[in-house]
């Protein structure tokens, strides 16, 4: 077998001295002609222009957000960039506690981490402990469309904002509620956060290498998807109430979340009643073709799954004997000696270049990517035609702040994202467009009510 090995690498070796172009090849690199250092700090991070018009399909929703941190705010946040009109309601003095998460990024009360997820938003602050605080809130659903909440369990219901209480006011309302376990169950009143969910779900356990220690997703996945989740379940409600007039209650949990995030994982347990090890960087097939390797240069995913495309990458490797071998003939014999095939693959890809394979790969249509950084994905060219980074005007700061849209696109018109509200900017506003005059206005700050 090293015998072999070193055979491939002598061959691989004199085709690379070759510089035999595969077609397509060019534009693949030419793609990547800013990423070719680690941290990509050769390119500045590209600008799209589109000049098509704002298109905002919930233009005419109102919506009443009570939530904070990120999984309600990420949910209503992606409602004001579809158009809705997103009042936040937040505590005097204090705000939304991600406000103050400025170890990330940000400036004091105005967290890189709050903005990316409150754009387009107007703020309100109250003291719920008030009565007329709540009365200001039944005043907004009255004349609303959605309220979402992220409160623990049961302290809606406690404050009169709960399903029952609201849609007495506006029975076409529609009421999320998001929470780590649910309105039911004996978890309910547990505390959640997303590591937590994360430990508690399964997916700390199913990630990492097989014989390492369970490892958290290292961003708050769950957190965000949770929001996602919470958006579809509004957008069916939406929907429902133009068909029948009829208000909604949606209980959104994380946890829940989480199962369907993990997905196939959950039928396959409950099929065979067992627990699969951690694959590490393995591929969902389960193949050394379709892995995660170390380069010269970093490391490089591949995704050769099907006969055309492991023929493919065994040719712009130079191993094509490797297709011989009745060791691994057949998807099954590839998965029965998938520690022979990965060694063997491990050597090749440890004398390359993955930035130079890459291209190569790309040109075959084999499913690859050099792994990269956040820093050098954002610098990548692709993002000037694909419109998906938004601006949003971010208070103090002398750039506008880019955020992502919504993960998709229409065709009629881009989405936008408005300025991120300094705390309680919007409070007189909002007031007056529901009937407070100015004296009223003043009587309840004065009163500690906003």
């Amino acid at each position: 077998m090293v015998l072999y090995i070193i055979e491939k690498l002598n061959d691989l070796t004199v085709a690379m001295s070759m510089s035999k172009s595969i077609p397509g090849e060019q534009e693949f690199r030419e793609a990547d002609v800013d990423m070719t250092s680690r941290d990509g700090s050769s390119a500045p991070i590209p600008k799209a222009t589109d000049s098509r018009p704002v298109t905002r399909p919930l233009a005419g929703i109102t919506v009443v957000d009570l939530t904070h941190a990120l999984s309600g705010p990420t949910c209503t946040n992606l409602l004001a960039m579809l158009g809705a009109s997103v009042i936040k309601i937040e505590r005097i003095g204090v705000g939304d506690d991600f406000r103050h998460y400025t170890e990330h990024a940000g400036l004091p009360g105005m967290s890189v981490p709050f903005a990316g997820v409150n754009t387009g938003k107007k703020s309100l602050t109250l003291d719920l402990k008030s009565p007329q605080a709540i009365k200001i809130v039944h005043d907004l659903v009255r004349r609303g469309d959605i309220v979402v909440e992220n409160f623990r369990p049961g302290v809606a219901t406690k404050l009169k904002l709960d399903w029952e209480s609201l849609r007495a006011i506006n029975p076409r309302l529609i009421h999320a509620s998001i929470s780590g376990f649910g309105q039911t169950g004996e978890l309910r009143d547990w505390t959640a956060y997303d590591h937590i969910v994360q430990a508690m779900s399964g997916i700390m356990w199913m990630n990492g290498e097989p014989d390492d220690d369970p490892m958290k997703v290292g961003f708050p996945i769950i957190d965000t998807f949770t929001g996602y989740m919470a958006l579809i379940g509004i957008l069916a409600a939406l929907q429902r109430r133009h068909t029948t007039g009829e208000g909604e209650s949606i209980d959104v949990a994380m946890l829940d979340s989480a199962f369907n995030l993990i997905g196939n994982a959950v039928p396959i347990y409950f099929h065979t009643n067992e627990l699969r090890a951690r694959t590490g960087n393995r591929g969902y097939r389960l193949v050394a073709t379709s892995e995660t390797y170390k380069t010269l240069d970093g490391h490089i995913a591949i995704g050769a799954n099907h006969q055309h495309q492991i023929e493919a990458l065994c040719d712009v490797l130079g191993c094509t004997s490797l297709l011989q071998d009745p060791r691994f003939a057949t998807h099954k014999d590839r998965v029965r000696n998938h520690e022979a095939l990965r060694a063997a693959l491990a050597t090749l890809f440890s004398n390359v270049q993955g930035l130079e394979v890459e291209p190569k790969l790309a040109a075959r249509h084999v499913p690859v990517a050099f792994v990269r950084d956040l820093g050098q994905i954002l610098k990548h060219p692709h993002w000037r035609e694909r419109n998906l980074f938004l601006e949003s005007e971010l208070p103090g700061a002398e750039q506008a702040l880019r955020v992502a849209g919504p993960g998709f696109q229409f065709g009629s018109g881009k989405l936008a994202a408005g300025p991120v509200p300094k705390l309680g900017e919007h409070t007189d506003e909002v007031l007056e467009g529901i009937g407070y005059d100015a004296a009223a206005i003043d009587a309840l700050r004065r009163d500690g009510v906003i």
